[in-house]
């Protein structure tokens, strides 16, 4: 029990802070329109087919999307949602994974990125599989190789990775509002974990950043 204990105090004491991310999240009542299968955030006054966006109430905070009348439209399941391309984007904090989101009659359906895809996105970052952690430690050692050494934790995994964050005892990183991104600023040893947890249900993954 002592030794427990002492891990989840070493572990808390890291220092983090929000970093930036080039793509700015649809904001709380931010407008939405569709115009020929092709998404934009450039919604005029003088618009009256729309979407409004909303967070859900409870501990999911999805995001919810009504018509310009009030009526409710559709749910993305994610934390965090923006237009790229023309293409409506969605990240959730509880899948670690990017969804590509289309309207079809009415109907929201939802593609999951490629890792190729998400690389696209995000050129200066190293994405981390959760199938690249060991089985037996849940632990990978990666290579800092720049000053702002930048991480995707991408889940290629059918698990859920609800609450989970990062804390070190000895690494420097800014944290993201996507739960699975990291920028690194020193090498050591970084948790992701569910309140620091190591169980079956609710493993610990280590990242030994040398």
């Amino acid at each position: 029990m002592k030794k427990f204990l002492l891990t989840v105090v070493i572990f808390s004491l890291a220092l983090t802070a929000n970093a930036n991310l080039e793509y700015k999240n649809i904001k709380e009542e931010g407008k939405l329109k569709l115009v020929e299968d092709t998404w934009t955030t450039k919604v005029e006054r003088k618009d009256s087919d729309y979407f409004i966006k909303f967070i859900s109430t409870g501990t999911g905070n999805y995001s919810e999307f009504y018509k310009s009348d009030g009526d409710f439209a559709f749910t993305t399941g994610c934390q965090f949602e923006f237009v790229h391309n023309g293409d409506l984007i969605g990240y959730s904090n509880q899948d670690l994974k990017f969804y590509d989101f289309s309207l079809i009659d009415g109907e929201i359906t939802r593609r999951e990125l490629s890792e190729e895809e998400v690389q696209t996105l995000f050129p200066d970052y190293k994405i981390i599989k959760i199938s690249q952690f060991s089985p037996n430690t849940n632990s990978l050692k990666v290579k800092k190789d720049k000053h702002h050494f930048k991480v995707i934790i991408l889940n290629d995994t059918d698990k859920n990775f609800y609450h989970y964050s990062f804390t070190s005892g000895n690494s420097k990183f800014k944290t993201y509002p996507l739960a699975g991104f990291l920028d690194i600023r020193k090498k050591g040893m970084i948790q992701f974990s569910h309140f620091g947890d190591n169980t079956e249900a609710s493993p610990w993954y280590i990242l030994l950043v040398r």
